[in-house]
C-alpha cells in the first residue's frame, strides 16, 4: 500500500473508531481508486444517503489489492473492486463473504499525442509500443488496471520489466495520467477517471484499444447493517437509477453500466 493512501485509511479508521466503529448504521467501502478519482463513490454515496439518513457511508479509496488486505484485517464492511484473481484468492479463505459482479466500464490505451499507433487490439498496440520503446507508464500497484495492463502484456508475449522506457508509479489512476501526461507517454487507463481528468491532460485515445473492466461488490464476512444495506442497494432499482443519474450529471453518457 502508498504511503499516502495508507495514511488517509488509517485516519479514516481511526476516526471511525473514535466514533463508535461497531456501530451497526456504519460502513466502511473500501472502492478502487478509479471509482474515487472519476467520482462515481460520491455521486452513489450521496444518493445512497438520501434513501438511508441513519446510515453512515465511509469510502476509501484503495487498489483493489489494498481493499482485500483491508477487509482481511476487518476494518471494512464492503469491496468494489476489479482484480478478480485476487479477489477469488480472498473469498477462498472467506465462505461466508457475499460477491457478485456490479457495473462495468472500460479500460483504454491513452498516449501523447506526439505518439501515433495504429492497431485492431490493445494487445498489438502494446506490442507497438515495446517495439518502438515508447514511453509506457505503469500503475504497478496491485489495483485492476495493472492486472488488466500485466494481462495484456502476457497476451502480447512481451515482458516489459527492466525496460528503460517502462516506468512505475505505483500510485493511483488520477497520478498515473498526471505522469504519463508530464512525460508525453503512454499508459493504460479506467475510462470513467480518465474522462473526469480529461481537461488537465494532453493525453488522447489510442484507437482501438478498450476492453471490458468488470467490477466486483463484495459483502465481507463481518459487515455491519449499514454495510449490508450498501450491498443490497448497489444492486436494486435504486441503486442502477443512481448509477444511470451518477453517469449523466459526471460524464454526460453512461460510462459505468450493469
Amino acid at each position: 500500500m502508498t504511503t499516502r493512501r495508507w495514511a488517509a485509511a488509517l485516519a479514516l479508521l481511526l476516526l471511525m473508531s473514535a466514533c463508535g466503529a461497531n456501530d451497526q448504521s456504519r460502513a466502511v467501502v473500501a472502492a478502487g481508486t478509479t471509482l474515487v478519482d472519476s467520482g462515481l463513490m460520491a455521486e452513489l454515496v450521496a444518493a445512497y444517503s438520501v434513501d438511508h439518513p441513519d446510515d453512515n457511508i465511509a469510502v476509501i479509496a484503495l487498489s483493489s489489492s489494498e481493499a482485500i488486505v483491508l477487509a482481511s484485517s476487518g476494518n471494512a464492511d464492503v469491496l468494489i473492486t476489479h482484480n478478480k484473481e485476487v479477489l477469488d484468492e480472498y473469498l477462498s479463505s472467506q465462505p461466508a463473504s457475499q460477491s457478485t459482479d456490479t457495473f462495468a466500464s472500460t479500460f483504454h490505451l491513452v498516449a501523447d499525442p506526439s505518439i501515433t499507433i495504429e492497431a485492431s487490439s490493445l494487445v498489438e498496440a502494446l506490442s507497438i509500443v515495446a517495439e518502438r520503446e515508447v514511453l509506457f507508464v505503469s500503475r504497478d500497484d496491485g489495483s485492476g488496471t495493472n492486472a488488466a495492463e500485466r494481462d495484456a502484456w502476457n497476451a502480447a508475449n512481451i515482458d516489459p520489466s527492466g525496460e528503460l522506457w517502462y516506468l512505475r508509479t505505483g500510485t493511483a489512476m488520477g497520478a498515473t495520467l498526471l505522469v504519463a501526461d508530464q512525460r508525453h507517454a503512454a499508459t493504460l487507463t479506467e475510462h470513467g477517471a480518465f474522462l473526469t481528468a480529461d481537461n488537465q491532460l494532453s493525453l488522447l485515445k489510442v484507437p482501438n484499444t478498450a476492453i471490458p473492466n468488470p467490477y466486483q461488490l463484495t459483502l465481507v464476512e463481518s459487515a455491519s447493517k449499514a454495510g449490508a444495506s450498501f450491498f443490497e442497494w448497489i444492486s436494486s432499482p435504486l441503486g442502477r437509477a443512481a448509477l444511470v443519474a451518477a453517469n449523466d450529471e459526471l460524464f454526460g453518457q453512461q460510462v459505468y453500466e450493469f
